[in-house]
């Protein structure tokens, strides 16, 4: 080889270095991990459904669902950076980081982007300030799970804050917003320059695979807490006590942000929250169903079952238990809310908690069918079309209409669900376990 080829290789290889495309494996790192998926495909969902009502002109749907789409996008984007601090090997592999951190500012810039523009459509500068804000709150999620990535647990109370984002903001101005963007997204930037390994990122990682991004402490020891898991039993036993604690947590902390409604004259979508997270509960029973397979041998071979068929029975009776549950608890906060505001609407208790069984017996039912974490993720479009569902029938009931059409559709679904539980059981550990 020449001299002259021999100073112009280096050159010639760096310039493709830097021209190298960042986007290259983009579609594996994003939509092959289920992490980033579960967050991203709820994200995208989000946004699909906030163009539709776009277009219906529901303006309050509109700022709920793309807010959701930025929150779903940043928790995506917080997992791929945990992710990225848990790899060992992610230094060692040329241009790694650099393309994960623009792949995340494409991702979070384009969410936000479409959201912004559809407002700019709709002539909404209320709804432009929404946007901003949730970007706000989902830039110091991601900060802080920089910072320290246990804090990745508490992922949940950003969705819980979605429906709220949109009464903050008549208490935050719109360029204070602005002006905590920018300091935020410095931070950002200045962390992620010099983003070391942690040891502990790997077991956040593991740990929400499992779990499902929920993490809550152990009260097995309380008696009426284990009596009530048995009850239960042994449609929690993949994901453990955590059933027990979410089932008791969710209506408490609903009933709070009800007091605290009721007492600062806040109109807060408590309800809503409840019925949404009831769902998600039920959902995560298959989450961690299948994230556990190999346990079902174990759970298979604990006495009390008559084989397969006993085990499926008993699996299948304990998610019509929790199912009753979940529905008792809807029944009895909406109640309690109603009594304490002076204003019981039994027409909306009903709707508030026939849409809720049939939204957790859809994904009870479709969790029994699914073999992989993909398809329990796929569930997720109960969720939100729930949530779609009962923001449209709020939004109606404002604006004066009835609820004597929504009775009718509850109960058509209530027997489409109940069809779909009876068809899950029949494809439950089809070919998972030996029969008998």
């Amino acid at each position: 080889m020449s001299a002259p080829e021999l100073n112009i290789t280096p050159t010639a290889k760096m310039k493709g270095a830097r021209l190298m495309n960042p986007f290259k494996g983009m579609l594996r790192l994003w939509c092959f991990d289920v992490g980033s998926l579960s967050f991203l495909g709820t994200g995208l969902l989000g946004m699909v459904l906030g163009c539709i009502t776009a277009l219906q002109g529901k303006s309050d749907s509109v700022e709920l669902l793309f807010c959701m789409g930025i929150v779903s996008s940043s928790a995506a984007v917080a997992w791929q950076l945990i992710r990225l601090m848990a790899s060992e090997c992610a230094q060692l592999i040329p241009h790694y980081r650099r393309h994960i951190y623009i792949q995340s500012a494409v991702v979070l810039t384009s969410v936000f982007g479409i959201g912004v523009l559809i407002c700019l459509a709709l002539g909404s500068m209320s709804s432009l300030s929404t946007l901003v804000l949730a970007l706000v709150m989902s830039f110091a999620f991601i900060y802080l799970c920089l910072l320290s990535t246990q804090w990745f647990y508490a992922s949940f109370l950003l969705f819980v804050l979605v429906p709220f984002i949109s009464l903050i903001t008549a208490y935050i101005s719109l360029w204070l917003s602005a002006i905590a963007l920018v300091v935020l997204g410095a931070l950002i930037v200045r962390t992620c320059r010099a983003l070391p390994w942690r040891a502990e990122a790997r077991t956040v990682y593991l740990n929400g695979l499992e779990m499902g991004w929920f993490w809550l402490p152990n009260l097995q020891s309380m008696r009426i807490l284990s009596r009530f898991e048995r009850y239960l039993h042994p449609t929690n036993f993949f994901i453990g006590p955590m059933l027990t604690i979410l089932l008791l947590l969710i209506p408490a902390v609903c009933l709070v942000l009800g007091v605290l409604s009721h007492q600062f004259h806040q109109n807060f979508p408590v309800l809503l929250l409840l019925a949404q997270f009831s769902v998600i509960s039920c959902a995560l029973v298959h989450w961690s169903r299948v994230q556990r397979s190999r346990s079902t041998e174990t759970l298979l071979l604990m006495p009390g079952f008559d084989g397969r068929k006993g085990l499926i029975a008993a699996f299948c009776r304990g998610q019509q238990r929790l199912l009753n549950v979940v529905v008792g608890i809807m029944l009895a906060c909406s109640l309690l809310l109603g009594w304490l505001s002076g204003d019981l609407n039994m027409p909306l208790v009903g709707h508030l908690v026939l849409s809720t069984y049939w939204a957790c017996a859809l994904t009870l039912g479709f969790g029994c069918m699914c073999r992989r974490v993909l398809h329990v993720t796929l569930t997720m479009m109960v969720v939100a079309g729930h949530s779609l569902w009962v923001s449209i029938s709020l939004a109606s009931l404002r604006d004066g209409g009835n609820l004597g059409d929504w009775f009718i559709w509850d109960m058509l679904l209530m027997i489409l669900g109940s069809i779909v539980l009876f068809w899950g059981k029949k494809t439950l550990w089809k070919g998972d376990v030996i029969s008998g």
